[in-house]
């Protein structure tokens, strides 16, 4: 059996918060894996305490990242809380009708803390471009470190530019 960590329904009730917290806007997968990198190490940019706790090689979380919301992504959507619209600008998600009551429905504090990471997230860089998305995965890169010992502060200190 799969485990529930870190799979497809973990990270699509992640992609639900963050799309009920950003309602109406509708993003697409490149803001939704930054962003959902962004919500649990919050503490990287400045923010409050990190949901997820601090590792040396987090930050290549990031090549596995998209395809894991990706499959959270089709969770929510057969659940029919989650709606895919394909404007011209490409394939966007928006948070479906019945979302922001299920997920207030949802009592546990790791809920209330990504939904208070989103918001505090979406407050300062839901509206990025797709260059700004590309830079910023870029500086996350950036910060990986190498087989040199580099402390948490140090990978803190790396500018993040949203």
């Amino acid at each position: 059996m799969r485990s529930p960590l870190n799979g497809p329904l973990e990270y699509g009730l992640r992609v639900l918060v963050m799309l009920t917290e950003a309602y109406p806007q509708q993003l697409d997968i490149n803001h939704l894996v930054l962003l959902d990198h962004t919500v649990l190490h919050t503490a990287e940019i400045g923010g409050p305490p990190s949901i997820h706790p601090d590792h040396p090689l987090h930050a290549g979380e990031l090549g596995v990242r998209r395809a894991h919301v990706e499959e959270g992504l089709r969770v929510m959507l057969r659940a029919g809380l989650i709606d895919m619209q394909a404007p011209s600008t490409g394939i966007r998600y928006q948070a479906g009708e019945e979302a922001y009551s299920f997920v207030s429905g949802l009592a546990s504090s790791y809920i209330a803390e990504l939904r208070n990471r989103s918001r505090w997230v979406f407050e300062r860089f839901a509206t990025m471009s797709d260059e700004q998305i590309r830079q910023q995965t870029m500086v996350i890169f950036r910060r990986r470190p190498a087989d040199t010992g580099t402390t948490s502060s140090e990978r803190q200190a790396a500018p993040w530019n949203g």
